[in-house]
């Protein structure tokens, strides 16, 4: 299943990767059913929800407004209920309830947790004896214009957090003149508030349930640039599982904490990656993320541990690198060529047929897409846009080209980065698709045809079948 479910003028509509936005209902008479969370617009949360497989959802449901555009954050308990905690319009943090109740959500009232200067990236949590919590990073721009990364809780279900909204609670992390990001997990008798601070640092601090006290902050790994890119999780058996993007490594990381000792950095992959998600099955570490292709192009990659290596691969098979690119020259003597390797890598100009020195010029020249499992996107870097030319769009059904439009519209090459939708997602795609050889290879294939002949060529960059997946969201039950 791969299916579209809003186009938002949001900033980042599915929150921030320490955050929490997709969960699944894990017993009852609705178990299994997914309800997923998001920005709808640059000041609204919605909820939809869906029943397996997961192919129809629900109108979009409005549950909170006078949002500011920055990252929410979502939990359900295990009966069904949601609990937002999210910044207001004038950077309060706010809480909503979503109470669950014969297969519907009710919209409680918003509640201000904390109303004392501005305040960013909440991260709700509820613990094992129902009291919730709320992790955020407050400006201080009354005081000292630095952020802190906070805590405060609320033992009535959310009506009341502290003392009060003024109330800021406990402070986690010293002052910094950066934004801040931070997560939280229980482990036994423990909360843990992981969080990144100054772009680079990632530390932890402890809380004693039983003796209602946080411990000292603790250093986890120091180097740039980390940001946001960072998630956790608990295992089975009680273990904290970390992972972590380091902008300047280029590298994706694993380590784990058994309560008294981490690990050291394991790498997962060498690559720019972002918004990294964890989880255990079983005891087995799989990791979620995105895997920079070139061009702000990232890939969704799945890896999971094996005795002491990770093994990565694609995550979905209706995107990646093409399998075969070729450039079809009507007039040349060589009229097919392989550009494959040069579709995929971000060598600027490197995509051309040597005899007419462009991706096509002519009418009847042609761009052909092919890839061994069907696909529903292409993204196409030029390092020159082509002028006064018109291109068909054509797939195969196993007996002729059949010409559509792309659902992202018309697209003549004109334009030196384009994210062409060719359907709007994976569950749109033609059944009709099918098979066929183009120059001896079999595949899926894709063409962009010349109808029009270009005043001013097309040269190519990079030709990729993936998206900008920005923020990604792994589905967690509910607890």
């Amino acid at each position: 299943m791969h299916k579209l479910l809003a186009t938002t003028t949001a900033t980042r509509p599915t929150g921030s990767p320490p955050q929490r936005k997709l969960f699944k209902i894990s017993n009852g008479y609705f178990k299994g059913r997914l309800a997923a969370l998001y920005q709808n617009s640059s000041s609204g949360i919605v909820l939809q929800y869906a029943n397996y497989p997961y192919s129809t959802w629900s109108d979009a449901q409005l549950v909170a407004s006078n949002c500011h555009d920055s990252p929410f954050s979502a939990i359900m308990d295990s009966n069904g209920n949601i609990y937002i905690a999210f910044s207001g319009t004038d950077l309060k943090i706010r809480f909503v309830k979503l109470t669950f109740s014969s297969g519907f959500w009710g919209v409680g009232s918003p509640v201000n947790a904390v109303s004392v200067d501005n305040n960013y990236n909440p991260f709700i949590f509820k613990d094992d004896s129902g009291k919730l919590w709320c992790f955020f990073v407050n400006h201080r721009i009354s005081v000292d214009s630095n952020y802190y990364v906070r805590a405060i809780s609320s033992v009535n279900d959310g009506q009341n957090w502290g003392t009060g909204d003024t109330d800021l609670g406990a402070q986690l992390s010293a002052a910094t003149s950066q934004i801040c990001y931070v997560t939280a997990c229980q482990v036994g008798s423990l909360l843990y508030a992981i969080y990144a601070t100054g772009r680079s640092n990632l530390n932890y601090r402890a809380y004693d349930l039983a003796a209602a006290a946080w411990d000292s902050e603790n250093s986890i790994h120091s180097g740039d640039y980390i940001d946001d890119d960072f998630a956790v999780t608990v295992s089975a058996d009680k273990r904290l599982g970390l992972t972590f993007a380091v902008s300047t490594d280029a590298k994706l990381y694993f380590k784990e904490f058994n309560g008294s000792y981490w690990s050291g950095n394991q790498e997962i992959e060498a690559a720019l990656s972002r918004s990294p998600q964890i989880k255990y099955l079983g005891n087995l570490p799989h990791i979620i993320y995105g895997k920079h292709l070139g061009s702000g192009y990232y890939l969704i990659r799945h890896a999971y541990k094996s005795a002491d290596n990770f093994i990565s691969f694609d995550f979905s098979p209706f995107q990646g690198l093409f399998d075969m690119v070729f450039l079809y020259n009507e007039l040349g003597g060589t009229k097919f060529q392989d550009k494959t390797g040069a579709a995929a890598n971000e060598s600027s100009g490197d995509i051309f047929h040597s005899e007419s020195s462009a991706l096509v010029a002519a009418i009847g020249d042609c761009i052909y897409l092919g890839k061994q499992s069907r696909f529903f996107c292409a993204a196409i870097v030029l390092s020159t846009a082509g002028a006064n030319g018109t291109v068909a769009w054509e797939y195969h059904n196993g007996a002729q080209w059949i010409s559509f439009t792309p659902h992202s519209g018309a697209y003549n090459l004109d334009s030196n980065d384009k994210l062409v939708y060719l359907w709007q997602d994976a569950d749109s795609i033609p059944a009709g698709w099918q098979m066929n050889s183009v120059n001896g290879y079999s595949a899926y294939w894709v063409r962009a045809r010349v109808v029009t002949g270009f005043s001013s060529t097309p040269v190519g960059t990079q030709i990729i079948a993936a998206a900008k997946s920005d923020d990604i969201s792994l589905e967690l039950e509910g607890a």
